[in-house]
C-alpha cells in the first residue's frame, strides 16, 4: 500500500500584525483572557436535525465541528465538511440503529449504543503503513473518518463505512458479555501482530480468517466476522466462502460463523441472519433515496 499524505492550507485573510512589547511596557493582569468560555453557536438545521435523530431518541452526541481534543493530536487530519454531517449521519440510522431495532426491542440500542460520534474528514494515517477508519473509546464514543468522500450512490463507501461501524459496535458487545474462548481455538496460529506485512484476502480466507486484519487477534477476528457478514449480506458472504479452494480455511470459517451467529442469539436474544437481511434492505434504501 502507498502512503499518500494530502496537505491543506489554511490561509486566514484578515490579516497579520506584527507588532513589538518594550521591556517596560505594562501588562493589565486584570483583562480577561479570550476563549475560556467554551465554543457558543446558535444550533443551525443540521445540530436540530441530529437532535431529532439522535440526540432526543437515543442520546448519542455527534460531534463535526472541528475539535483538536477529540482526535489524535499527533496526526494530520482533515475537519468534516458540513454538508456530508446529514447524509452520513442518516446512514448510520438507516443502515445501523434501525436495522437493530427491528429484530430487537429498542431499548437495547438506547443502552448500548455509544454515547459520541465524532466526525473527522480525512482518514488517518498510522506508523506501519495502514489507515484508521474508525475507533472506539471505552464502548462509549467511535470515531469515524473520511467523512468527506462519502458518496451515498456509491456502494463500495458505504459498506466501507459502515463496516467500521459495525466493527466498533461488536467490539462494545463482546466487551460487556464476552464470546466463548474456544473461538480463538479455531485458527490458533493463524494470529499475528504483524498481520499487516501480507494483506492478500484471498490468503487470509484460504487460512480461515474473513480478511487479512483478522488475523492481528481473536478480538478483531470476531468482530471482523461480524461486521463483513452483516455488511455483505448472507448471499453474497455464502458465494465468497464457497469460493475457498482450501477444505480446512473454508471449514473454520464456516465454524467462526456458526459461533457468531450463537453467540448473537444466546447473548443478545438477536436473529443474526435476519439482523443480516434488515442490514441490507438498509443499504438498499439508503441507495434508492
Amino acid at each position: 500500500m502507498k502512503k499518500i499524505f494530502i496537505y491543506i492550507m489554511v490561509s486566514l485573510s484578515v490579516g497579520v500584525a506584527v507588532t513589538s512589547c518594550s521591556k517596560d511596557e505594562d501588562v493589565d493582569l486584570s483583562a480577561p483572557i479570550l476563549g475560556l468560555g467554551g465554543d457558543k453557536w446558535v444550533k443551525n438545521d443540521i445540530d436540530k436535525w441530529l437532535d431529532t435523530a439522535f440526540v432526543n431518541p437515543y442520546n448519542i452526541e455527534v460531534k463535526y465541528r472541528w475539535d483538536p481534543f477529540e482526535v489524535n493530536v499527533n496526526k494530520t487530519l482533515v475537519p468534516v465538511l458540513e454538508e456530508m454531517v446529514v447524509p452520513v449521519m442518516s446512514m448510520v440510522k438507516t443502515t445501523w440503529i434501525e436495522p437493530y431495532n427491528k429484530v430487537i426491542d429498542p431499548a437495547f440500542i438506547k443502552k448500548y449504543c455509544p454515547k459520541q460520534f465524532q466526525l473527522v474528514g480525512s482518514a488517518e494515517w498510522n506508523t506501519n503503513n495502514t489507515i484508521t477508519l474508525g475507533t472506539a473509546e471505552g464502548g462509549r464514543k467511535i470515531v469515524l473518518f473520511r467523512i468527506n468522500s462519502y458518496d451515498e450512490t456509491d456502494r463500495e463507501q458505504i459498506e466501507q463505512m459502515l463496516h467500521t461501524i459495525q466493527h466498533e459496535f461488536a467490539h462494545i458487545l463482546h466487551q460487556n458479555k464476552e464470546f466463548s474462548t474456544e473461538y480463538r481455538n479455531i485458527t490458533p496460529t493463524g494470529y499475528s501482530a504483524n498481520w499487516q506485512l501480507d494483506t492478500n484476502p484471498t490468503k487470509a480466507l484460504n487460512e480461515g480468517f474473513v480478511t487479512p486484519y483478522s488475523r492481528s487477534n481473536e478480538f478483531e477476528d470476531f468482530v471482523e466476522m461480524v461486521s463483513t457478514m452483516l455488511v455483505m449480506g448472507k448471499p453474497r458472504y455464502d458465494t465468497m466462502i464457497d469460493g475457498i479452494t482450501n477444505a480446512t480455511g473454508k471449514a473454520n470459517l464456516r465454524k467462526k460463523e456458526q459461533m457468531v451467529v450463537d453467540y448473537f442469539k444466546n447473548s443478545w436474544a438477536i436473529d443474526f441472519y435476519q439482523l443480516q437481511t434488515e442490514v441490507q434492505l438498509g443499504i438498499q434504501k439508503v441507495m434508492t433515496r
